[in-house]
């Protein structure tokens, strides 16, 4: 299991968007074969993220999750967009 580790911000300086609270750092837990993850906003609470083998299913993920606030990590921490339907590091 590989875990990539997302660090908090100084208090006071995050908004809502976060993936990370202000208060302290979140752990992604990348099950063996999971190369990507859709990483809802700490704002949300919760686990707040899938986990995915593919590129096909995190961009099908991302795609369900349009409404709320978050990225798409892969497990060396980049993070990526859709470009129609393939995904692209920025």
């Amino acid at each position: 299991m590989k875990i990539l580790t997302i660090k908090h911000k100084m208090g006071g300086t995050g908004s809502i968007h976060d993936l990370a609270s202000d208060l302290q750092d979140r752990e992604i837990k990348f099950p063996e074969g999971s190369k990507f993850a859709v990483v809802t906003a700490s704002f949300y609470g919760g686990k707040g993220y899938t986990t995915h083998r593919t590129e096909g299913a995190a961009i099908a993920e991302s795609k369900r999750m349009s409404e709320y606030s978050h990225e798409i990590l892969d497990v060396e921490g980049n993070c990526f967009r859709i470009n129609y339907d393939t995904l692209f590091k920025y």
